[in-house]
């Protein structure tokens, strides 16, 4: 389960993030997936509950936003919204494709309660 590995670094992150900018009590995260990125959105928050659990960053929610997956097929230039579920193009049933969007996982926004 690579989420917890990405959790871990999202809270070595939040770490630098809260001492640079003097943040004293990180309410909640938000997290942009895309949906070609192989990371499971609530395998990411499960992770996230656990490796907050004990830290300054206890109680700190996880928001999660998908973002839609593109790709372009090699073979007619077809453009479309592919998932890992269909990885052929629907115009010529096509599977060499370049992904376009849809494959990272950003942190968008942190946001400090009072």
């Amino acid at each position: 389960m690579h989420e917890l590995g990405i959790c871990d670094a999202l809270l070595k992150m939040m770490r630098s993030v809260a001492e640079e900018e003097k943040l004293k009590n990180v309410q909640s995260i938000t997290v942009e997936v895309g949906t070609l990125s192989g990371v499971v959105p609530h395998f990411l928050t499960d992770c996230w509950q656990a490796v907050i659990d004990g830290t300054e960053f206890e109680g700190t929610d996880m928001l999660v936003e998908t973002v839609e997956g593109r790709a372009q097929c090699m073979e007619c230039g077809e453009e479309f919204v592919a998932d890992l579920e269909r990885l052929k193009c629907p115009n010529c049933g096509g599977n060499k494709l370049t992904p376009i969007s849809g494959t990272d996982l950003t942190l968008k926004e942190v946001l400090e309660g009072f």
